[in-house]
């Protein structure tokens, strides 16, 4: 069990996230010395793998799965509509959280002179 500080629950607020979305990038996300990060290939990669679940479970009639598969995708394209989340936990405390926005810069060569 994560405990949450009372600034990891103001930026929760702030930034529009909830206690499922915390869950999801707890459980799939990837440490990064201290931080846990679920970016938007991540989320691409388990929203496949939902959809084929889901056929599958949709052929079932399992009415309460469906529901509970329908919620968790609609958290994991929340996650990828903001470009992925990041939370930085000390132990097991929530210290923040924010969405990731990771942008690889190319850098360029200087150029030569004659």
């Amino acid at each position: 069990m994560i405990i949450k500080t009372k600034h990891s629950m103001q930026k929760m607020s702030q930034r529009g996230m909830n206690k499922e979305l915390i869950n999801i990038v707890l459980i799939h996300g990837f440490i990064k010395k201290d931080k846990i990060i679920l970016n938007k290939k991540r989320c691409d990669q388990f929203l496949k793998k939902l959809d084929k679940q889901y056929k599958k479970i949709k052929y079932l009639k399992n009415e309460l799965l469906i529901t509970r598969l329908n919620i968790y995708r609609k958290t994991l394209l929340k996650i990828r509509d903001k470009g992925g989340v990041t939370l930085v936990i000390m132990g097991d405390t929530l210290v923040t959280i924010y969405n990731t926005n990771i942008r690889i810069k190319k850098r360029r060569r200087p150029k030569r002179r004659k």
